[in-house]
């Protein structure tokens, strides 16, 4: 250690250490990478749009939310998870994950898993007006894994660290006890910290499913012989191979490059 004293030592909190764990197991987990430039450009015009007509901002987090409950609900099996080496538990509600920054009540900014529930029976609207409610959220720190009670994180971190680490893979191998806690799909976004620039990230393959939003960039194509400006949304797809084949990822993933590119649900933002 230095003698002189040019730096500063803060805890590891128990926070800390269950995100640490948890990303650790995911990080082990086997998962095929995609990375697929969407057309975003009528979309973000229509968005655009409404804010200025109607005085009311759409969520791209939502909107994306939205898309990616109906090409899941078209393709069930990446709406699943394994139970076992047997069996796979394929589940009829959508509920996808996204990660929102938010508040502690002493004013400390923290990310937070927020879980929108059956996103396949909601309008674009609903889930921007209920992704803003969780962004208002004020909370104790440690409730951003808790959710409400301490107990069982000071438990958890007294156990010793390969024990924690057998709890969170028998929780994360564990189809209903997922769902529960992070859903069924997951989506990180990334787009609001990186405006006007393209960039590319790698959610954790903690699902059967995790996409990552990435920065939105400029870019050009040929089309009817001239050429012209788009918007592209760089997108990850992490999806779980020994459930989900070649063939039926492409699908998806084509029908959901389909939609965003439509503008799908922005025309009546009422529309399930």
């Amino acid at each position: 250690m230095p003698k002189e004293k040019n730096f500063h030592v803060r805890k590891f909190s128990p926070t800390r250490r269950i995100l640490a764990d948890y990303n650790d197991v995911a990080a082990s987990l086997n998962r095929v990478y995609g990375l697929v430039e969407i057309d975003v450009t009528k979309a973000l015009a229509k968005i655009e749009e409404i804010e200025k007509q109607e005085n009311y901002k759409v969520s791209m987090t939502g909107w994306v939310a939205k898309c990616i409950s109906q090409a899941v609900t078209e393709n069930k099996h990446l709406n699943s998870f394994r139970k076992g080496g047997r069996k796979i538990v394929v589940f009829n509600n959508v509920d996808i994950s996204i990660i929102v920054e938010i508040t502690t009540k002493s004013g400390k900014k923290v990310p937070y898993n927020y879980v929108i529930r059956k996103v396949e029976t909601k309008s674009v609207k609903k889930i921007s007006d209920e992704i803003r409610t969780a962004q208002d959220k004020k909370i104790e720190e440690q409730e951003q894994l808790t959710r409400g009670t301490s107990t069982y994180m000071a438990l958890y971190s007294l156990l010793p660290r390969f024990f924690r680490r057998f709890v969170i893979r028998t929780i994360i191998t564990n189809p209903y006890r997922l769902k529960k806690l992070i859903g069924t799909v997951g989506i990180t976004s990334l787009g609001m910290f990186i405006k006007g620039q393209g960039g590319w990230a790698v959610p954790f393959p903690d699902k059967t499913l995790n996409i990552a939003l990435g920065g939105i960039k400029d870019s050009v194509i040929v089309k009817d012989g001239k050429i012209e400006e788009i918007k592209i949304l760089c997108t990850t797809f992490l999806i779980d191979h020994n459930i989900v084949d070649g063939a039926p990822a492409a699908r998806f993933i084509s029908r959901l490059t389909e939609l965003m590119g439509d503008a799908a649900y922005l025309e009546d933002l009422e529309k399930v």
